[in-house]
């Protein structure tokens, strides 16, 4: 009998130890979600981890006098007959009480250590949330029944820490870098598609992403303008691949009139009949603009608000700057070109010598992105540059020609066409010189300064 007492003295010490690493290492917003969807114990389980000091002092409480009473039990239920057993053997007989006490309080402790704290602390680490949902109800219960002794118990506690000058502080906030510890981590274990893991980083980077990193600019905008004759009108009709365009009258220094959807003028076009001007300013929408200082959560609310799919970017003298459209928005989350965009030539390719021929629009998002590149560029975090056109001129410091190149971050890159004051395409390739086991030769991880231009 008494050894079946002591075996559940041992059990109940691992169902304390259990419950204690199942309420602490349990995830919070785990247990939230659980409490929304009306798990039992859940919401107890929250309101144990708020306030731990009152179940803790009764798991406290229960361990040590399972201690004391494991104790006392096996040594009146075992010591004795195992003395005797050791007092037959002439040669243990002198030392029969102390072996006998030993051999007890060993096996004891070998139990308690095994059974009542190890396995069930490493059940409780594999469901932490199931079993401390489980668990906390009857944990609330015991500590309302302890609840003098556990007062007693919390209040010198609180006592001592007061007197070390220690305070309990609100948990740490969740940060950007630990959501995407838990992606990758996740997506390694099969719970996430590899494929989320971007995404949501991208979703966590987009208050930092400014307009005009995945804006249309200003000299790429495809437009209509009215003062235009028809024919030249429904040229330029047939050769956009856009499904709204900007009217305007005296190019894009001029007033913009509204917005086309170019099919309100498919009939039209279907005819052969040019479009007159009086016909397109009767289909116009209203144009929405938006300051370019906006960042892309900003700009998201903006479309959510607005129910338009297109907005103008101006600058603080109210001038055109470009054009964001959502495509464009959801193209800088899911890290490419999306809807009608999608069709449109590639700004980056990867080349068979492992080189990367690159479009000077690129943003330089989806640079780091396609490039894998860990650290900013030189000079990247001033945000005096968005695009790699532009990174390319602040680096060389002057208006490029085709052959000019310069060595950042690990990388060499080098001008390969320019579209008037514009660098159109750049060859990007890892720079021999650089360490192989990173991009970046530098410690600091942003190149030798401006890095070398040639």
């Amino acid at each position: 009998m008494e050894l079946l007492v002591l075996l559940l003295l041992i059990l109940l010490n691992g169902v304390f130890a259990m419950s204690e690493i199942a309420v602490v290492s349990a995830r919070r917003p785990r247990l939230l979600g659980m409490a929304d969807q009306d798990k039992a114990g859940a919401r107890a389980a929250v309101e144990l981890q708020e306030q731990p000091g009152g179940f803790l002092s009764t798991i406290q409480v229960g361990i040590t006098s399972i201690a004391i009473l494991s104790g006392a039990i096996g040594e009146a239920a075992l010591a004795e007959p195992l003395r005797v057993w050791l007092s037959a053997v002439p040669v243990l007989a002198p030392w029969a009480d102390v072996l006998a006490l030993a051999l007890v309080v060993g096996g004891i402790a070998y139990l308690s250590v095994v059974i009542g704290e190890l396995v069930p602390k490493q059940l409780a680490l594999l469901a932490p949330e199931a079993i401390a949902a489980g668990v906390a109800r009857p944990l609330r219960w015991l500590s309302r029944a302890a609840l003098p002794l556990v007062w007693l118990l919390s209040a010198s506690s609180a006592l001592i820490l007061r007197g070390l000058g220690a305070k309990r502080a609100a948990g740490p906030p969740v940060t950007d870098e630990e959501i995407k510890v838990l992606m990758t981590q996740g997506a390694e274990a099969g719970v996430f598609h590899a494929s989320e893991g971007p995404i949501v980083a991208n979703i966590l980077r987009l208050d930092e992403q400014s307009i005009r990193a995945i804006m249309t600019p200003r000299n790429a905008i495809d437009h209509l303008d009215l003062a235009d004759p028809p024919e030249v009108l429904h040229r330029e009709l047939a050769a956009s691949s856009h499904g709204l365009l900007p009217v305007c009258r005296g190019g894009l220094d001029g007033p913009v009139l509204g917005l086309l959807k170019v099919a309100d003028l498919l009939p039209t076009c279907l005819d052969g009949r040019p479009p007159d001007q009086a016909r397109i300013q009767s289909l116009l929408y209203p144009a929405r603009f938006v300051p370019e200082g906006l960042s892309s959560t900003q700009l998201l609310e903006q479309f959510r608000d607005s129910r338009v799919n297109l907005l103008l970017v101006v600058d603080e003298y109210g001038s055109l700057e470009g054009l964001v459209t959502l495509a464009d928005l959801l193209g800088s989350i899911v890290g490419g070109p999306v809807g009608e965009d999608a069709t449109e030539d590639p700004q980056i390719v990867r080349r068979a010598d492992g080189s990367w021929l690159i479009d000077g629009g690129l943003s330089l998002e989806r640079l780091h992105t396609a490039l894998g590149l860990p650290e900013p560029l030189p000079d990247e975090q001033t945000r005096l540059f968005h695009t790699v056109s532009g990174f390319v001129m602040h680096m060389l410091g002057q208006i490029p020609r085709p052959a000019d190149g310069f060595e950042a971050a690990g990388l060499r890159f080098e001008v390969m066409d320019m579209d008037r004051q514009r660098v159109d395409k750049v060859l990007v390739t890892i720079d021999p010189r650089a360490d192989s086991g990173s991009m970046d030769p530098s410690p600091d991880g942003r190149g030798a300064g401006r890095g070398h231009v040639e």
